[in-house]
């Protein structure tokens, strides 16, 4: 807090302080100040003297309980929902939220552990402050004593919340048994009755935000309160709503770009996009030592499924691993975007046509796709086109990003067999470029449940292996056998590492 303006704003807009009157304020706002805990610290922990009250005011925490006899820690990210002896975490993150009530009542010890989960800044009153201003008014210790009560029973009621979350587990129907269980003091014609089935369609997800945004600063008592509630309750959900809207944006900046904008500047900005989306998820990179000191060569990656919940309205799916690779690795290192190679959409997928033709990438063909309306074209004078606009790219040192999968598959089953394209193109041009292996784990997941991760592995380069003249055979028995078997160690090393089995932080890692 700046001013005590700005923290009189907050008591205002805490519940705790509903209705009380503006010297009671005034008074409070006189004497509290403002503390910063940066993410993974206690806020409160559960068991200590409760010497202090705190009110949200700008950031997020995770509150959780543990139950007699088990030992009292900070809840672990890494453990999830489900750990023993624990209430479910619950997050946090609405301004003027109270923390800390047991330092109201006594024995005075704290009865939750609170942990920032980003850095985040709590207004802290002293006990002993409510306490001396009700003696000294007494008018004001009878409206403390029945917020106090409206605390409790606040948080007996998120306790229930939490509980039928962990019972229904479904998201529309937690929010209707929520509901159903406030239908007598709800109204009939409250806007929140919307919310279940607003919540069982990707598209209107935004149309929920929006409804419970504007309820918790405008309606009535109980529909701030459940608005409030709900929204906690849906803290992961509307994470998945911003990638889901950064997608969005990122496909409309391509297909809606001006014919006049080049596929290289483009393609940055698309970059750009994604590298601001990533940044908000949860990632590991290794190896970056690894990377060549000048651009101009060949990157090889194992190619990841697309998770169902973001494929956008027109069917298409941004392929996540290869934008991580690109924005957040290559581009940051060489200020250039990469060039991709990928499939040739077939006729009837427009919205990949849309997205792909704009960005220069290099195709390759399927049988039932020819880059010409001529029917004689020959798979090796496809294959020459390739290696042709694969070689320009790479001699003006353009970098050049290749799944040689041919396909995507899960993380558990990944890398799938490589085909040799990618390996004839560096074998085939001078001066040859290095062929970089990247391994990817977890894009296949939900970015807001997972911890996705990208290791550069040391380059590859194939004439000290082959020799100037490559043989096709040798070429296809060199990637089989020590191409594709070191990559499957490469992955299990990435798995291992979202895991977080093993070591020090040598590579970037970023929390939600």
């Amino acid at each position: 807090m700046n001013t005590r303006t700005e923290t009189l704003d907050l008591l205002r807009e805490s519940p705790f302080f509903e209705g009380m009157e503006r010297e009671h304020l005034e008074h409070f706002a006189r004497h509290a100040w403002t503390q910063t805990f940066e993410s993974g610290e206690n806020v409160i922990r559960q068991g200590d003297p409760a010497t202090a009250f705190y009110v949200l005011a700008r950031g997020k925490i995770e509150l959780s309980f543990a139950k007699a006899g088990v030992e009292l820690a900070a809840p672990d990210e890494e453990t999830g929902p489900e750990m023993e002896g624990h209430t479910l975490p619950h997050i946090v993150g609405h301004r003027g939220y109270p923390v800390g009530w047991a330092s109201l009542v006594e024995p005075h010890r704290y009865r939750a552990t609170a942990v920032a989960r980003e850095r985040t800044e709590m207004l802290v009153l002293k006990r002993d402050l409510f306490e001396a201003y009700a003696k000294e008014r007494p008018d004001f210790g009878l409206a403390f004593m029945r917020r106090v009560l409206w605390l409790i029973g606040n948080h007996l009621r998120m306790t229930r919340t939490r509980l039928v979350a962990a019972r229904y587990g479904n998201v529309p129907q937690t929010v209707r048994a929520l509901l159903d269980q406030n239908a007598a003091t709800l109204s009939v014609a409250s806007p929140l009755h919307k919310i279940p089935h607003y919540l069982e369609n990707r598209l209107t997800l935004d149309d929920a935000h929006r409804t419970l945004e504007l309820l918790k600063a405008s309606g009535d008592e109980v529909e701030r309160e459940l608005a409030a509630q709900i929204s906690d309750l849906l803290d992961e959900v509307w994470r998945e709503v911003r990638i889901f809207r950064q997608l969005q944006e990122i496909y409309d900046l391509v297909a809606g770009a001006p014919p006049t904008m080049s596929p290289e500047e483009l393609l940055r900005r698309s970059c750009e996009k994604f590298a601001e989306l990533f940044e908000g998820t949860e990632y590991i990179i290794r190896g970056e030592e690894n990377l060549p000191d000048e651009p101009g060569h060949i990157f090889v990656m194992n190619h990841l499924s697309n998770h169902l919940d973001n494929l956008l309205p027109n069917d298409f799916i941004l392929t996540l691993d290869t934008h991580f690779v690109s924005s957040m690795i290559l581009l940051k290192k060489y200020g250039e975007a990469p060039v991709r190679v990928v499939r040739k959409s077939d006729p009837g997928e427009y919205g990949h046509q849309k997205f792909y033709d704009r960005l220069g990438y290099i195709y390759v063909y399927s049988g039932y796709v020819d880059p010409t309306d001529d029917p004689r074209v020959s798979p090796e004078q496809r294959r020459r086109l390739f290696v042709d606009t694969a070689e320009e790219d790479l001699k003006n040192g353009r970098n050049i990003v290749i799944c040689p999968e041919g396909t995507s598959t899960e993380t558990e089953n990944s890398p799938l067999p490589f085909k040799t394209g990618a390996f004839h193109l560096a074998s085939n041009i001078r001066p040859e470029p290095l062929v970089v292996p990247i391994a990817v784990a977890n894009f296949d997941k939900k970015l807001t449940r997972t911890t996705t991760v990208a290791v550069v592995h040391e380059p590859i380069r194939l004439s000290e292996h082959l020799g100037e003249n490559v043989d096709s055979r040798a070429l296809r028995e060199f990637v089989n056998d020590h191409v594709y078997g070191r990559f499957q160690g490469y992955v299990r090393e990435a798995v291992r590492l979202a895991a977080g089995q093993t070591g020090g932080p040598s590579g970037s890692r970023v929390s939600r």
